[in-house]
């Protein structure tokens, strides 16, 4: 089981970014929750769904994507290194 099993489209906040990535051309979008939310066939889907619903936008390519959410306002150092 993964988190995209386990969390739906519905569930994230309106404006909550997902990042959109294609496994084949690796060309990188950030899409809203809203706007997946508003389709109707997705609305109530798992994001593993949603991930296998969507594909790439650039009309050449068409390809599977990858769905992340990024995490927002959390900045952390590098810690450690040589002593």
């Amino acid at each position: 089981m993964s988190w995209k099993t386990e969390l739906k489209a519905a569930d994230l906040e309106p404006e909550r970014r997902i990042e959109v990535t294609c496994k084949r051309c690796g060309k990188m979008r950030y899409i809203r929750a809203e706007q997946v939310a508003s389709y109707p066939p997705l609305s109530q889907s798992y994001l593993d769904e949603v991930e296998r619903a969507l594909r790439c936008r650039d009309r050449y390519c068409k390809g599977p994507i990858r769905i992340a959410l990024p995490h927002q306002h959390q900045m952390e150092g590098f810690v450690g290194g040589m002593a």
